[in-house]
């Protein structure tokens, strides 16, 4: 069999199509959880965040052959934060003020905004909580997974060492250098 009976074989290709397919979808689905929750903390609405997570499927399924999946994990990270930054400039073009009608003039000027009766301690918790999110997102998804796990879902060390396959002693590791990493991020901003 010579190179270019191989090379012009359909069903080889086929094979070999079929086969990228299926590494790009376990590596996708590997850090999906992190990618979406990059994407729904940055916009704050699930349901923009799944027709992002849509679009980076979309792109993923396009540069199938051209990322290697050891790579893939930053390179989705790199398409979420430009779909992010697309949305909000398309979104900074819009008129911030939408017309108001008489009707609803009393109504609008008779409400306080929220933040106003909100006391200064739980606006300064709201802040912390958000950094504290936009850090966990930069984290890689295994960091993401554990910690969400960890201190959300408040599973114990043992479980997360069956669930990922690892000693308990990796586990306190991974959520060490996972706090590490959080707190290198919330003192730099």
């Amino acid at each position: 069999m010579t190179v270019s009976s191989i090379a012009l074989n359909p069903m080889d290709a086929i094979a070999c199509e079929t086969e990228e397919a299926g590494a790009l979808e376990t590596a996708f689905d590997r850090c999906a959880a992190g990618v979406y929750r990059f994407i729904a903390v940055r916009v704050g609405d699930a349901h923009l965040a799944d027709d992002m997570m849509q679009q980076v499927w979309l792109a993923a399924n396009s540069a199938a052959g051209r990322v290697a999946p050891a790579e893939l994990e930053f390179w989705l990270h790199g398409v979420a934060r430009n779909l992010i930054r697309n949305h909000w400039r398309r979104q900074s073009q819009r008129p911030n003020h939408v017309p108001i009608h008489d009707a609803d003039l009393a109504a609008v000027l008779s409400r306080r905004l929220v933040e106003e009766d909100l006391p200064d301690d739980v606006l300064r918790r709201r802040e912390a909580r958000d950094q504290l999110m936009l850090a966990i997102t930069a984290l890689d998804a295994d960091a993401q997974e554990i910690v969400m796990a960890r201190y959300f879902d408040d599973e114990s060390h043992a479980t997360l060492a069956r669930r990922f396959g690892v000693s308990e002693r990796a586990i306190e590791g991974r959520l060490y250098r996972a706090r590490q990493a959080l707190r290198a991020a919330l003192l730099s901003k």
